[in-house]
């Protein structure tokens, strides 16, 4: 039952490496075709049976069989209406000839309602797999801000400052930038897949947080983070892949944005966590929890997450096929293109493309510097938090990282804002075809104003009650994440024939941004503070830039269209 129903997990694919299990693709070995064979009264049919593997249900369907030029059984009997199915879904054998154009060695899917079509999968997995991607995503970005709480007993015991010890989660989010360029076109190769990258990439990732929590200097605490963070690069890159390749249609959107709520909540999350950590033990038990939850996730995802990469489902099937009849003319369309492919192609593809789109292309440009600075300004609260909520209101160390909570508040008024502008806008534009992704920037025109609305009340609300702040911070999560889902719409609807590529600059630019800004945040807040607000200049010099790039989406609603129509990369203009 196990492994009918989770038949490409890592769990799976160790017992069937082991031969504990045989997973035959609707093939049989030719040792019980011919033991089958021998009890068969026709000699003539026992020997063609036993000289090659036939697809089971084609052979439990002729009661008369033999076998034809391509190696699938057919029924003599049978006239030219009377079609058996073969492996490839586009193949059908009639009496003595194959249909037309058909390779009886390309291997694809079994008609449209083929079960290993991760399109296919019933709703209970995919379900099962959207959150097993959630819980990785969060596990991996909760990483990066949980050390915060913990830095200054770092600071004390290694004897380094403030800005060295920012260094803890600046590497790591660079790191994962990085990450997400070299691993997302990995995933694509049709031997390699996703499930393969997500679980030995998050194995190290677990085995070093364990490094982390036992490391003896502050130099080793840094190369450890930013490997780690290397290893975060599949699950920030790749999971909206694996969900695009459960989902289709008009679910996608809401499925990618349940997904998003847990990428944005983990940092904002995981200073709480920390700060309980560092109060009840110690700031290296805060690596020993990411230990613990990362093994239990490991060990849930190693028994029950299934490859979603069509290509690689195919792929696996193609070789157990040659496996099992030993033969290795079996091919699947994306094992040959990757066959094809050179390795300066690749190199290009996954290296220089990225950079090309960016530089080339002005609607690409703006929206990542739009989303890479306010990403940038998200990772800036983690040195403006304890000027504030300490320094101002004398919170202890707890009650400042719970002060994040108003993150988690804004999420939950954002998500249900996205829900209603897709069935509002962009759901009756598809079904009166009005559609263009134009239509997207409909909603990032009107949460743009919250980002330097937040800004400004977060700096200049020192000295009110607290709550202030915290409202600023609901303002500024509901621009933020409505203008994340909004700008991976547009730019995927605008360049669908790219959009590996234009993510993946953009997940680089992001996390380059998101390493800068801690390092110098706290610098920028005290050299500019005034007495009773310690980040007033600070946060309003940020404000008035995303007052500034508040344009763009006004600037590209209108003349987009015309850029896109332009564009080398726009194939579908």
């Amino acid at each position: 039952m196990y492994t009918e129903n989770f038949k490409n997990t890592f769990m799976v694919d160790v017992l069937e490496y082991f031969g504990f299990i045989h997973i035959t693709e609707g093939f049989e070995r030719k040792q019980d075709i011919e033991n089958q064979g021998s009890n068969n009264t026709s000699v003539e049919s026992t020997q063609s049976i036993s000289t090659l593997a036939v697809p089971e249900k084609a052979r439990q369907t002729a009661d008369k069989t033999r076998t034809d030029a391509t190696g699938y059984l057919s029924d003599s009997s049978c006239d030219t209406k009377d079609y058996i199915t073969s492996p490839n879904s586009d193949i059908y054998v009639a009496g003595d000839k194959v249909t037309e154009n058909a390779d009886p060695f390309l291997v694809t899917w079994n008609g449209p309602s083929d079960p290993d079509n991760p399109l296919n999968f019933s709703r209970f997995k995919k379900l099962l797999i959207v959150f097993q991607i959630m819980v990785l995503t969060f596990v991996t970005y909760m990483a990066s801000a949980i050390v915060s709480p913990g830095e200054e007993e770092i600071r004390k015991e290694f004897k380094v400052g403030h800005i060295t010890v920012t260094l803890n989660l600046a590497v790591y989010v660079l790191a994962y930038g990085i990450g997400q360029v070299i691993f997302s076109p990995l995933s694509e190769i049709a031997k390699v897949g996703r499930q393969l990258i997500y679980t030995y990439t998050f194995f190290v990732f677990t085995v070093f947080q364990i490094a982390c929590a036992t490391v003896p200097n502050f130099g080793g605490l840094i190369v450890l983070r930013f490997i780690a963070g290397l290893m975060c690069g599949p699950a920030l890159a790749t999971g909206g892949a694996s969900i695009t390749d459960i989902i289709e249609g008009r679910q996608l959107t809401a499925y990618i944005a349940m997904w998003a709520i847990g990428a944005v909540l983990a940092p904002v999350m995981a200073p709480i966590v920390g700060a309980a950590m560092v109060i009840a033990k110690n700031w290296r038990w805060i690596f020993w929890l990411l230990t613990f939850v990362s093994a239990a996730a490991l060990v849930f995802f190693i028994l029950f997450f299934q490859e979603t990469s069509a290509n690689s489902i195919l792929s696996r099937r193609a070789s157990r096929i040659r496996k099992i009849t030993g033969d290795d003319r079996y091919y699947t369309v994306q094992e040959r293109k990757d066959e094809s492919t050179a390795l300066s192609a690749f190199l290009i593809s996954t290296f220089y493309r990225p950079i090309e789109i960016i530089v080339k292309e002005p609607i690409v440009l703006a929206f990542d510097i739009y989303i890479s600075f306010i990403y940038g300004a998200l990772y800036l609260f983690f040195e403006s938090f304890p000027l504030v909520f300490v320094g101002i209101y004398h919170f202890t160390l707890m009650e400042s990282s719970l002060a994040f909570l108003g993150f988690f508040v804004g999420c939950c008024i954002a998500f249900p804002l996205l829900m209603l502008f897709l069935h509002k806008v962009i759901y009756p534009a598809h079904d009166n075809n009005t559609f263009v992704p134009e239509k997207f920037l409909i909603l990032a025109m009107g949460v743009s104003w919250m980002l330097p609305l937040s800004q400004f009340l977060f700096g200049w609300a020192a000295s009110t009650h607290w709550i202030v702040p915290i409202i600023a911070e609901i303002f500024f999560i509901i621009a933020v994440w409505n203008l994340f889902q909004v700008t991976f719409s547009y730019l995927a609807f605008s360049f669908p024939d790219h959009v590996a590529s234009v993510f993946a600059g953009n997940g680089f630019m992001r996390s380059v941004f998101a390493c800068a800004f801690p390092l110098f945040g706290q610098a920028m807040f005290k050299n500019l503070a005034i007495e009773g607000y310690p980040v007033g200049w600070g946060s309003t010099i940020v404000g008035f830039v995303t007052l500034v790039l508040a344009a763009i989406p006004f600037v590209l609603y209108k003349y987009g269209a015309t850029l896109r129509s332009k564009s080398k990369f726009n194939d579908s203009a």
